[in-house]
């Protein structure tokens, strides 16, 4: 459907803006872009419009300097596992939460085999656990079949409380620790003996979501699912600009917020 939709479009992946001065205001009313360039210089290319389909830190960095200070002030953005209660009208912020994610291996038969995927409820670690095997349907490969590889998200609570710079987590301390406490609480999740997943386990890969889900919204008055100032001709799309709590945060709220702004 999307490469269908970009049929005639210029589409460029992969193109590295920078957060700082990435997006330029014109005194034409257009928008200059910041890509690179060769020998390491910053090239600028135009544009009539800009859409922001991103979000955190550097979403709120990249419009800054912008003169659209509404949409701006939509992409303010906080860290936090949980919302304050009771917040003042007009005093919130965009919140994202932190999880970890962690994709581990181990033999088939391992792990219980009477569930694909689940939400968990009853250990404070962990929020979701799912097989890659079942979702893929490698069971059908014999070669494949010998072992099985799942993956874990912690709760936003844990996330927190061991966030570390991710771009520095691989080989460290924490993430044996990390590892560690989310390999036992799958264990209590799943009802396993204690000890029987870290010695089992044949690979594993712990990342940091630092910038995980939305866990408030913005809703429009006027029931739309994105921003868009006209003055400035600069928009936002994205799964938290939605008038449905329940579609908020998922694929379907940032298609639809993209193909509407579109």
């Amino acid at each position: 459907i999307v490469t269908a939709m970009a049929q005639g479009v210029d589409v460029r992946q992969d193109v590295w803006v920078p957060p700082s001065n990435g997006i330029r205001y014109e005194q034409d009313g257009s928008w200059s872009v910041a890509v690179p360039g060769e020998g390491g210089r910053r090239d600028y290319i135009q544009f009539d419009s800009i859409v922001i389909a991103h979000n955190g830190k550097c979403a709120e960095r990249l419009t800054s300097s912008t003169p659209s200070r509404e949409v701006h002030a939509l992409l303010r953005t906080n860290f936090a596992p949980s919302l304050h209660r009771n917040p003042a009208p007009g005093s919130g912020k965009f919140t994202l939460n932190q999880v970890y994610s962690l994709l581990f291996e181990v033999p088939a038969g391992v792990m219980p085999t009477d569930f694909d995927g689940a939400f968990v409820d009853s250990e404070p670690c962990l929020r979701w656990l799912s097989s890659n095997t079942a979702k893929f349907g490698h069971q059908a490969s014999t070669a494949a079949g010998t072992t099985e590889v799942w993956t874990v998200l912690s709760s936003p609570d844990f996330g927190k409380r061991h966030k570390v710079a991710q771009e520095f987590l691989e080989g460290t301390d924490k993430e044996v620790e990390v590892t560690r406490l989310l390999l036992e609480g799958v264990e209590r999740a799943v009802r396993l003996e204690p000890g029987t997943l870290r010695p089992s386990s044949l690979a594993t890969k712990l990342q940091l979501w630092g910038a995980a889900l939305p866990i408030n919204r913005w809703e429009a008055r006027d029931g739309q699912n994105f921003v868009w100032d006209a003055g400035h001709c600069i928009g936002i799309a994205g799964d938290w600009l939605t008038a449905s709590a329940e579609k908020a945060s998922t694929v379907e709220a940032a298609w639809l917020s993209g193909v509407r702004l579109a």
